[in-house]
């Protein structure tokens, strides 16, 4: 059965409006790095289809024409495992879940890599003033267990006022700093992060909501926090790296890492 399948420069679409880390909001898999003993590159990405690519393929929408089955709207950017789960559990993971996984990764990322951001870090890179600073901003999250506590062991209303305790302490932090220095940049970036949490939750009642899978609003909130951690986690990964800080801890284990296999090719989806 003939496959309509993603050309070479959707893929790479894909991956670049991902950065390269998977969609999958519960994955934190850096799919793009060095390879070891060479000077090449190594990609273990997977450029799958929202809608099957083949009427036997999962997810397989009829209604699709074969243009839109191959264009960049109908794909998502995941690492090989990811890519390889959704479609063997395609009840678990409708079409509706694949398109909000994506929406929410690339906000993520435009959100992180607003202008100014990406530069700053290669200023920080060439320019390594205010060591201290950096390792008391690491510490900062480091420190609040809703960047990696388990998902049922959190009150929203606690998520929320130890998010408020930390945007307090980021601008504390930034007396200590030029304004628009590259530290400066960091911070407000970091703040703009936690403020767009707040935008996504700020109709529910933190109060009351409680953990229920059951509940969409427990199950939004619940999304939103995932994306948090993830945007928080690529910023301070490239902070520390930046600095060459050691990271180590729970909170070290959410942070985006290199899946370091060998190349995924286009799958079933």
């Amino acid at each position: 059965m003939p496959r309509d399948n993603f050309l070479m420069p959707v893929k790479r679409e894909l991956a670049l409006r991902s950065a390269h880390f998977c969609s999958n909001p519960y994955c934190l898999k850096l799919t793009a790095g060095p390879r070891r003993g060479s000077e090449r590159g190594l990609g273990t990405g997977h450029a799958a289809h929202i809608g099957g690519a083949a009427p036997n393929g999962p997810r397989y929408d009829p209604g699709q024409s074969e243009a839109e089955r191959v264009a960049v709207e109908n794909g998502i950017w995941l690492c090989r495992e990811c890519g390889d789960i959704v479609d063997k559990d395609e009840e678990g993971h409708p079409a509706e879940l694949l398109r909000a996984w994506k929406r929410d990764h690339e906000a993520m990322i435009a959100e992180v890599r607003q202008q100014g951001y990406s530069r700053s870090l290669e200023l920080l890179r060439s320019n390594q003033a205010q060591p201290g600073l950096a390792r008391d901003i690491i510490a900062l999250f480091e420190d609040r267990r809703l960047f990696w506590a388990r998902f049922d062991a959190e009150f929203p209303d606690r998520v929320r006022l130890s998010l408020d305790n930390l945007r307090h302490d980021l601008t504390r932090l930034r007396e200590r700093c030029a304004a628009g220095s590259p530290i400066d940049v960091v911070l407000v970036a970091l703040g703009r992060t936690i403020r767009h949490f707040f935008d996504a939750v700020e109709r529910f009642d933190l109060v009351t909501l409680r953990c229920d899978s059951n509940d969409p609003d427990w199950r939004a909130f619940e999304t939103a926090l995932r994306v948090l951690r993830k945007a928080i986690g690529y910023q301070i990964a490239a902070l520390a790296d930046a600095y060459q800080i050691s990271l180590s801890g729970e909170f070290a284990d959410q942070l985006p890492r290199y899946d370091g296999g060998e190349v995924a090719e286009d799958g079933e989806g």
